[in-house]
């Protein structure tokens, strides 16, 4: 399992692409992974014949931990665990922690959980991003099971059964379109989009209560009860697995909260000038341009000025870094990711709503590469487009600061002759880590982004 990046401590095995026995080739794909940030393929490093798969499909993998070995030609696989049995006449006569037997309780346990660990990863697999037919640790039993059923029983995983109860979906509606027509829980989430109902819900209804049957309720009554309740069903408590982006959001969270004196900062621009200068590029070059592109190179520019607050703390220097990389926080299905635009401050407008939008999309797919979401040394995160006027967002460590970009509305504003005027306004607030930036600092900081914002040809030249 491969290190991908500083904060990687374990991966997960997403598919395998090649079985035991099969020819694989120097640079050839041989598995999906999963990292905390993107999924990647694990290529052959040589030529040779793919050895025992010792992870499976859905199974956490520490960083560094074999998962299956390329051998030679005419090369067998090694036995498994002859070295842990050889000498037991020169051991000493107490038993080690690893020649504990089988029925010990410590022992037990721990293999309890460990094993419960992977049940739970693998369960869930399937239900990840739905990304495509993924085997866990329960897959063996289920077929077996299932073999032993009467034929004419629809072949399903057990997440696409729970999944048919509770849309009211009719399994003997839904074609399968995993292996031998199993149906998986895409197939059950298409049918019931297509309208298809589970009849049974209907041909059993709730009896009424013996009093409206004596005043002789008329059936349509309860007809209408059934779907409340049906509806009402569909609220389960439910436990969703760590995945491995969620876990390091929560590492990173606490370690950005805890250690960095946060303080705050709020600005309120007018920004009618910059949506005029966005709607004036739009109509001439025909590219989708948003106004948080205005807003990076903004604050790149910005920070050419103000070297601490493109900056990070360390423990026996603060760095102050001679390029400029913006993050943007981009929201996937998982969590939070940001891709860097490197040396923001080099390029225009339309360069960066281009690289943006290539980035996104990779970051929802989780196609991003180390350096693509790695290095940046300044943050922006914009919840303006779910209309949030203004919020607070954590910094982004090794990151002294992160602004948070609120929502540009029309607003009665009083102008210099104190008249009423409606004026775009948008508010943003810089997190700051008060060991780097002071006060003052910041205050500047957005002193000289305000002239960025409100006077967009800046920007422009």
């Amino acid at each position: 399992m491969p290190k991908v990046g500083d904060a990687m401590s374990e991966g997960k095995v997403v598919r395998w692409y090649k079985k035991a026995g099969d020819a694989v080739k120097r640079g050839e794909p041989v598995l999906e992974i999963e990292t905390d940030k993107v999924n990647l393929d694990l290529e052959a490093e040589a030529d040779g014949t793919l050895g025992d798969l010792k992870a499976e499909e859905g199974q956490m993998v520490p960083v560094g931990e074999v998962v299956a070995r390329i051998l030679a030609e005419g090369e067998k696989e090694a036995p498994a665990e002859k070295p842990a049995e050889k000498k037991p006449a020169e051991k000493p006569a107490e038993q080690t922690a690893e020649e504990k037997p089988a029925d010990d309780p410590q022992q037990r346990r721990g293999t309890d959980k460990k094993d419960s660990v992977k049940h739970t990863t693998g369960e869930y697999a399937e239900a990840i991003e739905h990304k495509g037919l993924r085997r866990d640790k329960t897959r063996d039993v289920a077929e077996s099971t299932e073999a032993t059923q009467p034929s004419d029983r629809r072949r399903s995983s057990p997440l696409a059964r729970k999944m048919a109860q509770e849309l009211g979906v009719s399994l003997e509606d839904v074609q399968g379109s995993g292996p031998r027509g199993r149906i998986v829980a895409d197939d059950v989430k298409n049918a019931q989009g297509k309208g298809t109902q589970q009849p049974a819900a209907a041909a059993a209804p709730e009896p009424a209560a013996p009093q409206q049957q004596k005043q002789g309720a008329p059936q349509q009554q309860r007809s209408i009860q059934a779907p409340q309740s049906a509806g009402a069903s569909t609220l389960q408590q439910t436990q969703i697995p760590l995945s491995a982006m969620r876990r390091t959001i929560a590492k990173r969270l606490a370690e950005s909260t805890g250690p960095i004196p946060h303080f705050y900062l709020t600005a309120d621009y007018d920004v009618t000038q910059l949506m005029a200068a966005r709607q004036q590029l739009l109509e001439i070059t025909s590219a989708k341009i948003s106004l948080n592109d205005f807003i990076i190179r903004a604050v790149a520019l910005a920070l050419r000025q103000h070297p601490f607050v493109n900056a990070s703390w360390g423990d026996e220097a603060i760095t102050q870094h001679g390029e400029i990389h913006v993050g943007v926080a981009v929201a996937t299905s998982e969590g939070l990711i940001t891709p860097v635009i490197r040396n923001a401050d080099e390029k225009s407008v339309l360069d960066i709503a281009i690289e943006v939008r290539a980035l996104a999309e990779k970051a929802k797919n989780r196609r991003l590469k180390p350096e693509e979401y790695q290095g940046s040394t300044f943050t922006i995160s914009n919840l303006g487009a779910w209309g949030i006027e203004e919020f607070t967002a954590i910094i982004n460590p090794p990151n002294a600061a992160i602004l948070a970009i609120g929502t540009a509305e029309a607003r009665p504003i009083v102008d210099a002759n104190r008249q009423i005027i409606i004026r775009d306004r948008m508010k943003v607030t810089m997190s700051c880590d008060h060991r780097i930036i002071d006060g003052a600092v910041g205050a500047e900081y957005l002193k000289t982004l305000r002239q960025y914002i409100e006077q967009p040809l800046r920007l422009l030249v």
